[in-house]
């Protein structure tokens, strides 16, 4: 691909993001007022089924947690110098420590 061709895929990318960014409050607004509504259920909810509920929420907690942990990493190591941790390993001696022959 040259070069102008990938510069207008990214500005059509971006564009399309404004447009989500645009959108998903308004929708997660809807959402919400959706679910602040009550109706009558009329309807038996077993004991287990709150328990279900706060059991998918944490689920949903540690997924996000997991998928964004380098963020999140980088949030709280914001302007440390990385470590890099150099192994020297002899290149004449194996894994065991024996030297190779």
């Amino acid at each position: 691909m040259s070069g102008w061709k990938v510069i207008k895929i990214l500005e059509l990318w971006t564009d399309d993001m404004r447009l989500l960014l645009r959108i998903f409050p308004l929708a997660l607004i809807l959402l919400g007022a959706t679910l602040l509504v009550e109706r009558p259920a009329y309807a038996y909810a077993d004991p287990g089924t709150g328990l279900l509920a706060i059991q998918a929420l944490g689920s949903a907690l540690v997924a996000a947690g997991w998928y964004l942990r380098r963020k999140i990493y980088a949030i709280f190591h914001r302007g440390q110098a990385p470590k890099q941790e150099a192994q020297e390993v002899s290149v004449t001696e194996d894994s065991k420590g024996s030297s190779l022959q």
